[in-house]
């Protein structure tokens, strides 16, 4: 596998992010990890189905907490694989920032 590092915006949505990817030799991609620059939060982590469960996210997570700081998001923000994925390979959760989605502003549901 190789890894690369690159920046970009997710999927053209406009925004910056530190960008590590898994790819075979033969460039297909494997996984993916999108980090915000302003806040350093993850805020994509991506396997290919085939690939899941055999470390892809993981080894992406350590390489990209080797280079800089890297925090998860909230966990009202997060899906339930982001809130299993933050429970196994640990680390920080990114500081409260104000934020207007449907989970902070109703946070007893």
């Amino acid at each position: 596998m190789i890894t690369t590092y690159r920046t970009g915006a997710y999927e053209n949505d406009g925004t910056s992010n530190h960008i590590w990817e898994t790819r075979t030799p033969e460039g297909d991609l494997v996984a993916e990890l999108y980090v915000s620059t302003d806040r350093l939060e993850i805020m994509n982590v991506w396997v290919a189905p085939a690939a899941r469960g055999e470390g892809h996210a993981r080894h992406l997570y350590e390489t990209a907490s080797e280079q800089m700081d890297v925090y998860h998001a909230p966990v009202a923000h997060r899906t339930p694989e982001g809130d299993a994925f933050a429970e196994a390979v640990g680390g920080d959760t990114v500081d409260p920032y104000p934020c207007d989605c449907h989970a902070c502003d109703n946070p007893e549901d």
